[in-house]
């Protein structure tokens, strides 16, 4: 993983992390909140129970149960005041069949309405299980929130007579409800608020990734003209004695081997020049050549030829075809072939390291006024890591390779107005597309 991969899932995980915190840290104070709003409506209810009930004797407590008028009165008076005091939605007294002995319901039942859900606290009063008041839980009856709290009401033996309950709406509930729903708001918001960022670091991480590449091309560029400013200076004159030698033997021998070597050190002459130019200038390379009319057949004829004779050992399949008539353009011919051949041969080598029978070749198709040159091989193919890295100055996976190949290749197609595109998967070969202008621009 490269350093701006690393900085960039570094980046994610924190804003994730940070995301993750901060929307805890909102729902674990909700339920704080929530925890805190219960446990004082808890005790606000427990103190009015043990409050309400201390203050009913047991005498008044028997009358009520022998239907005493007056007891009955007494009871719902005091009742009354302690629902109004505190807001509660009901007041009331049960007896052990869960019938009302007074209520403060404008329409009272002759039963608790509510029995079957708060049986388990009632029972746990009248079975001695509780020593004093019991609360519920938050409960929901139709459209309201409730809690209950209940109290058991002693003889003067001590024996339960009956039971005390309190209700109260939870009228904070809607309050909670509120705050809940601009939590998963905020929580929403703040995922997009993430992604956001997200994306936004990514652009300027691809922008940063994009000026370090830049910057890191400028000082190849830099370093690959002092390079090659001295290792073309090296060898004009080797090259110009072996041409020179091969013409004296031209003249007593006549052997076509001698010409095709003046042939080659005038076009390696030309091409170190060209270099010799682009590292003076850091222009074009193709700047020193003039355009001329290219056929196709015959360059793909002679590019063919000379792979033959390059690797005369070896058996090579040649793939591709030209159409009838060929296609012909303007271009840079030399420049061009040095390109074709360069692919060709890392096609053969790609095949031969492969262990793979050799087969390569060119394909040729004319399209929207533009040339298609495809170079294609049976070798290894590439994986999509060595696709991404296979255009950067000094990458390489041969053994024996400078690495400027493809990055050379590919800056003469630019200087050509032209494109260079890999297709490749690993195990199925590769296509090296070379597009250039009928004309030159």
């Amino acid at each position: 993983m490269s350093g701006s991969s690393k900085r960039f899932v570094a980046i994610a995980i924190f804003t994730a992390v940070l995301i993750v915190l901060v929307n805890l840290a909102w729902w674990l104070s909700y339920q704080r909140t929530e925890r805190l709003l219960e446990d004082q409506l808890d005790r606000r209810l427990h103190a009015l129970a043990t409050t309400a009930a201390a203050s009913l004797d047991s005498e008044t407590l028997s009358g009520l149960l022998f239907g005493d008028p007056e007891a009955y009165l007494e009871t719902i008076d005091l009742l009354e005041s302690v629902r109004r005091a505190d807001s509660l939605a009901e007041a009331f007294i049960i007896d052990d069949n869960y019938r009302y002995l007074a209520t403060t319901a404008l329409e009272p039942d002759s039963v608790y309405f509510l029995s079957a859900l708060n049986a388990p606290y009632i029972d746990s009063i009248l079975f001695g299980q509780a020593a004093g008041a019991v609360a519920t839980a938050t409960y929901q009856t139709g459209s309201v929130r409730l809690k209950s709290v209940f109290a058991p009401l002693y003889d003067a033996d001590r024996v339960v007579l009956g039971v005390l309950g309190l209700e109260a709406s939870v009228d904070y509930f809607d309050a909670l409800t509120e705050l809940r729903t601009n939590l998963y708001y905020s929580s929403a918001l703040s995922l997009l608020g993430g992604v956001v960022l997200g994306l936004l670091f990514l652009g300027l991480q691809r922008r940063i990734n994009q000026a370090e590449r830049k910057l890191f091309l400028a000082e190849t560029e830099t370093y690959l003209g002092r390079m090659v400013s001295v290792v073309a200076h090296e060898l004009k004159n080797p090259m110009m004695i072996i041409r020179g030698s091969a013409e004296r033997l031209a003249r007593k021998t006549e052997a076509e081997e001698s010409k095709y070597i003046v042939e080659e050190i005038d076009r390696l002459n030309q091409i170190v020049s060209g270099y010799l130019e682009f590292a003076g200038t850091k222009g074009s390379i193709v700047a020193s050549e003039a355009p001329v009319s290219i056929d196709t057949a015959e360059l793909v004829g002679s590019l063919r030829k000379h792979l033959s004779e390059k690797y005369a050992e070896t058996s090579i399949e040649w793939l591709g075809e030209i159409p009838e008539p060929s296609p012909a353009f303007t271009g840079y011919a030399r420049s061009l072939r040095q390109v074709l051949l360069n692919l060709l041969i890392n096609g053969v080598e790609a095949c031969q390291s492969a262990g793979k029978p050799v087969a390569v070749g060119i394909e040729v198709r004319e399209r929207g006024g533009r040339i298609e040159l495809t170079v294609v091989d049976r070798g290894p193919g590439m994986t999509t890591a060595m696709r991404k890295k296979s255009f950067d100055p000094f990458y390489t996976t041969k053994q024996t390779g400078s690495g400027l190949g493809l990055y050379v290749s590919r800056r003469i197609v630019d200087d050509m107005g032209g494109s260079l595109e890999i297709t490749s998967s690993e195990g199925s070969g590769s296509r090296m597309i070379v597009r250039l202008p009928k004309q030159p621009t």
